[in-house]
């Protein structure tokens, strides 16, 4: 087996296995209900989403910073993985020998936990990208990338059936339907790490550490030079108010629509159709029409999952109304939506990255996307002293802003790669959460 072919199978892997493992326990289904049942608080929902996304977001540019020099940094994420990918499987194996009759217990090991997967994960991103892109050629990275999206949604069809069974009526109830979901999430992390392990990483140039001082300049270098980089990360910034919404609408259809915990189960299962049907179209779209195109599909998207739940609470529909099946597009919007961020927004950033400085593009993409961090703690909070309507109306307003930004993005990648060039060429060096 050659060389490229092995890469792409190995990255194939790595992504399925990991996507499936976070389906288990998704952010927008299976943990709010897991912290909503063991909590009751809905600061604590969008605690949840904050925690990892700043956790993994923050410390990217102090990682790229330090791997600068590393001729190779496959071994990286090997070592980041062993520590971090275990953190499910603990928590699982604390619930099934009964941690969860300790709530105050359960949630502390939860966060902490979650926290260290995340933080860990900091390292995981930066070189699982900068491999990506030394190891598959620009022309085949979208198909690549595209296929473990549809793999990972096919099998998690069938992760939201089991999700189903367990949080449902016939299931084994908390905590033990939790403790199955974070187990079985911990063993598919450590699989997706044996098959990062066949990775075959070519060997680059390293790049001197520069000082501090001079990594800062270059960091502003790069903003200020590059403006279609700039734009990408306006866009992420505004749309990324997707998140003010983004752990309560399971909680929405449970508790106030009237739907059953078991459709949980169901809302993510369709929202894997969503990432199935993004996967399919979408890694053809950047290679041809550019990734640019993929981001506005991504962030419409967004847009319309709080437009449909707002229709709920407008006109008064519910689990039990002749439309309901119209509720659960929101999570085929997310799952769209995510998948389309992944195929986009990350790949842009590593699109428009010079050899040599990919590590500085993709963290600091990722350290100003951090400010993404804040609308999930917001949502919560405005939740708790408003309405679920506010919120809705809130979110879209502003994801709807984020989509009218994304038009005014310059060509990254496709056909139009040609037209622009690849930004200042400084001596510098992203599931999902983000994969």
């Amino acid at each position: 087996m050659d060389v490229q072919r092995r890469n792409a199978l190995a990255f194939f892997g790595e992504a399925t296995l990991f996507g499936v493992g976070m389906v288990l326990i998704g952010f927008t289904t299976v943990l709010p209900q897991f912290v909503s049942e063991l909590t009751g608080s809905t600061v604590l929902v969008g605690l949840v989403i904050a925690l990892a996304e700043g956790a993994w977001r923050a410390p990217q540019l102090a990682v790229a910073w330090w791997l600068l020099p590393a001729r190779r940094k496959k071994h990286w994420l090997t070592r980041a993985g062993l520590v971090s990918r275990p953190a499910y499987l603990v928590l699982g194996i604390a619930l099934w020998v009964g941690a969860g009759s300790h709530p105050g217990l359960t949630l502390g090991m939860f966060l902490v936990l979650h926290g260290v997967m995340f933080l860990f994960l900091s390292v995981d991103h930066m070189v699982w990208w900068d491999v990506f892109a030394k190891a598959i050629p620009a022309g085949r990275r979208g198909r690549v990338l595209g296929a473990s999206t549809v793999a990972r949604g096919v099998l998690a069809v069938g992760a939201g059936g089991l999700i189903a069974w367990l949080l449902g009526e016939w299931g084994p109830g908390f905590p033990r339907a939790y403790a199955a979901l974070f187990s079985l999430t911990g063993i598919l992390l450590l699989l997706s790490l044996g098959s990062w392990s066949f990775v075959v990483e070519p060997d680059e140039e390293p790049v001197l550490r520069p000082s501090p001082r001079a990594y800062l300049q270059q960091l502003i270098a790069v903003l200020r030079e590059n403006r279609t980089f700039r734009s990408l990360v306006v866009v992420r910034l505004v749309s990324g108010f997707e998140g003010l919404a983004l752990g309560f609408y399971a909680l929405l259809g449970t508790q106030v629509l009237g739907f059953s915990p078991a459709y949980v189960g169901v809302f993510a299962a369709v929202q894997t159709v969503g990432g199935i049907v993004a996967g399919l179209g979408l890694g053809l779209l950047s290679e041809r029409a550019g990734i640019h195109r993929v981001i506005q599909v991504a962030t419409a998207a967004s847009a319309s999952a709080p437009a449909v739940a707002l229709l709920f609470l407008v006109t008064g529909l519910d689990a039990h109304h002749l439309f309901a099946f119209l509720y659960p597009w929101v999570f085929a919007a997310i799952g769209l939506s995510l998948s389309a961020n992944f195929i986009g927004f990350a790949n842009g950033a590593v699109e428009l990255a010079p050899p040599g400085e990919r590590g500085v593009y993709i963290g600091l993409f990722s350290t100003l996307s951090g400010l993404t961090v804040l609308p999930p703690l917001l949502g919560g909070w405005i939740l708790a002293r408003t309405s679920y309507a506010t919120l809705l109306s809130l979110t879209l307003g502003l994801v709807f802003v984020g989509h009218v930004l994304s038009w005014r993005l310059g060509p990254i990648g496709g056909r139009s790669a040609s037209q622009v060039g690849p930004g200042p060429t400084a001596p510098l060096e992203q599931p999902a959460a983000s994969r």
